[in-house]
């Protein structure tokens, strides 16, 4: 063979390979099928698609992107292998008793060689079912829900792949509303599922089934649980009062409370206007003696159990009767100027309020103030407020309207004081309008009390004043002696003198009191002991004699009581028989005055006399004489006659009435007789 032969073949050859490898490579390999996704139950078995045409390279499956070998049988995965025939192209995945680590993303990949490119298939998710375990609500078969507050019931079922579905049923109905649902996965790929289902329950729930629906994919009916209510409550709480309505001051009212609620042991307190009442802890509660401040006051039990506590209220509603609301107020003004006089009570129901003046029955007002516009003197004098309620009885209060003028010093100008102790030196002032002023001196000189320690002053004012105190402490001989008392008022001022003089540890008086007191009874003792024995010799005597029968006969005759009374024996005696007792709230200073009416006070309460009551001192048939030959000044009038001061001699006093007169019997002799007779005397005679 020539050269030009073997090269011929040679190009011949090359050709042919070039055509051999070009038609190789337009024969190119590839995927028929391709893996998809598949699910199972765990246990179960899967089969992964993988179909190639034209294969070349070397062929392999990757779980979670890592090859598991070019071996069909796959060592090493007992439950793994490659099935089908190669001879088409066949090389399926099979996986036998799926487990939970099955659970991934597969592929079926070709190598690339010299000549071909290598080739991956879509990935191809394996997922492994697990059924969820049984649902549960709870640890019991019952749920402890509260009446009236917004609760949950909580359903779960756990370990699920994937997650449980969780549905509520109750009474046959599906409820879809006020459900919330939590899934929770672990890295084990496990899941939980929680459903809360939001109840507002009541007491008519008490009893009422839930149930609970579990499933998922691996399992084809649904898991169930269910549960009833035991539903809790706060105690339900009934009050009873008797008498049920009203009830009038100084009666009793008794409370009782029923009370049920779940659970049923419960404790009670009592409260008034939400203040605890000690020792009240039963279901009974009693106030005996009923009062007015009772009145409107909010009584509560109160019920606990373990659950809460309710409260029960009820309002008293006490009737009771008029009462003064304010401290008595007298009224003073100027004549010709206006006066409102005040009167507030109160009682329930509201009292009604009516004026009169003292002395007369003509209501003036019927408000709880009674103004008059221009005063005129006969306007002066004592006002009566009554109040009323009705069942109840009527109270009364005496307001005095007032002339103002200048103030007068009405206390002792003498008092005592016992060496050491604390003295007292009052000075009592009658001003209208009260004073401005009330200033102490001692030996014409003023005393500044803030700059003495053993000296203070304290005040206390009077219907009519004040009363200003001076104490002294820890007194000696120095602080006896004269003290001043200066008042001032708008209209005018007055002043005194009082003396501190030193008191004696017991008085002289309290001696020769007691001495003579004991020399009076034991003159008493003898005469009555002369008189029972000569009582006694007499009867004796009587006892002796006797008729020509031996019968007893007394030699006197009938024994004769005489009882006598002289004229006016009514009569109370001196006036200070009373001034140490009548009413000394306000005016137990009035020793410096004379009374204005014998053998008793004023029944007013201020030793005053009211105007239009005022009488001479015993009404004798010269009174009218009397009054005009001793007119008293009206230049300081208060309102009450007569107005006057026995040391002032500002102020006209009326003198004392004359001794009545003696007048000589007609027949000439030398006995005098009163004008107006004694009246008789009271006789009686027992035979």
């Amino acid at each position: 063979m020539d050269t030009c032969s073997i090269i011929r073949r040679i190009e011949v050859t090359y050709i042919l390979s070039w055509f051999l490898i070009v038609g190789t490579a337009f024969a190119q390999q590839r995927f028929l099928v391709q893996p998809q996704n598949k699910s199972l139950i765990q246990g179960g078995m899967v089969i992964l698609k993988c179909q190639v045409e034209n294969l070349v390279g070397s062929l392999q499956w990757t779980k979670n992107y890592f090859g598991m070998g070019q071996d069909r049988t796959l060592s090493g995965f007992d439950r793994y292998k490659i099935i089908g025939s190669e001879s088409d192209g066949v090389h399926d995945l099979m996986i036998s008793d799926a487990k939970l680590e099955d659970d991934a993303p597969f592929q079926c990949q070709i190598a690339p060689t010299e000549t071909t490119l290598g080739l991956v298939s879509q990935v191809a998710m394996v997922t492994i079912l697990l059924p969820p375990d049984s649902p549960t609500i709870g640890n019991q078969s019952t749920v402890e829900v509260i009446a009236g507050r917004p609760q949950n019931i909580t359903c779960r079922s756990d370990n699920g792949k994937p997650a449980a579905s969780i549905s509520w049923f109750t009474g046959g109905s599906e409820v879809t509303s006020n459900i919330h649902y939590t899934a929770i996965t672990y890295p084990n790929k496990k899941q939980d599922a929680i459903s809360s289902l939001t109840i507002t329950p009541t007491k008519a729930d008490e009893g009422k089934v839930y149930e609970c629906h579990a499933i998922n994919a691996a399992i084809f009916a649904p898991l169930k649980v269910q549960t009833s209510l035991t539903v809790l409550y706060v105690p339900e709480v009934q009050m009873t009062v008797d008498p049920p309505l009203k009830v009038k001051e100084s009666e009793s009212v008794s409370f009782t409370c029923t009370g049920q609620g779940n659970p049923n042991t419960l404790t009670w307190r009592w409260y008034r206007n939400s203040a605890v009442i000690a020792g009240a802890e039963g279901r009974y509660l009693q106030i005996t003696t009923v009062e007015p401040d009772h009145d409107k006051n909010v009584i509560t039990c109160e019920a606990k159990n373990s659950v809460g506590s309710t409260k029960k209220d009820y309002t008293l509603h006490v009737q009771y009767g008029p009462r003064f609301s304010e401290e008595l107020k007298h009224a003073a003004a100027d004549i010709g100027q206006s006066a409102t006089m005040t009167c507030n009570a109160k009682g329930n129901p509201t009292p009604a309020i009516i004026w009169t003046k003292k002395g007369s029955d003509s209501i003036l007002s019927s408000s709880s103030s009674f103004t008059i516009q221009r005063v005129a003197e006969s306007d002066l004098g004592i006002y009566v407020c009554t109040a009323s309620v009705m069942g109840f009885d009527k109270i009364t209060r005496e307001i005095h309207l007032l002339k103002k003028g200048p103030p007068l010093v009405i206390s002792d100008l003498e008092q005592f004081a016992k060496e050491g102790d604390i003295a007292h030196i009052e000075c009592a002032t009658k001003s209208i309008p009260k004073p401005n002023m009330i200033a102490w001196g001692k030996e014409a000189k003023t005393l500044e009390v803030d700059k003495l320690q053993r000296y203070s002053v304290t005040e206390e004012e009077l219907p009519t004043g004040r009363k200003s105190v001076l104490r002294i402490v820890n007194v000696h001989s120095g602080d006896y002696g004269e003290y001043n008392c200066s008042v001032q008022n708008s209209y005018g001022m007055d002043a005194k003198v009082i003396k501190l003089k030193q008191k004696d540890a017991i008085p002289m008086a309290y001696v020769m009191g007691g001495v003579s007191g004991g020399i009076g009874v034991i003159i008493l003792v003898g005469i009555v002991l002369f008189c029972y024995n000569r009582r006694r010799n007499r009867e004796e005597d009587m006892a002796t004699e006797t008729d020509s029968t031996d019968s007893a006969v007394k030699k006197n005759k009938p024994d004769i009581k005489v009882e006598f009374k002289p004229a006016g024996s009514d009569f109370t005696g001196p006036l200070e028989s009373w001034r140490n007792d009548y009413n000394k709230d306000h005016y137990r200073y009035s020793a410096d005055y004379d009374e204005l009416q014998e053998g008793r006070p004023y029944t007013n309460g201020y030793g005053f006399p009211e105007r239009g009551d005022y009488k001479d001192y015993r009404d004798y048939e010269y009174k009218e004489d009397f009054e005009r030959r001793y007119p008293y000044d009206r230049s300081y009038d208060s309102g009450f006659e007569p107005d006057f001061h026995p040391r002032v001699s500002g102020y006209n006093r009326p003198q004392p009435a004359a001794p009545p007169e003696l007048h000589p019997y007609p027949n000439g002799t030398n006995a005098l007789y009163l004008q107006d007779p004694l009246p008789l005397s009271r006789l009686s005679t027992n035979v």
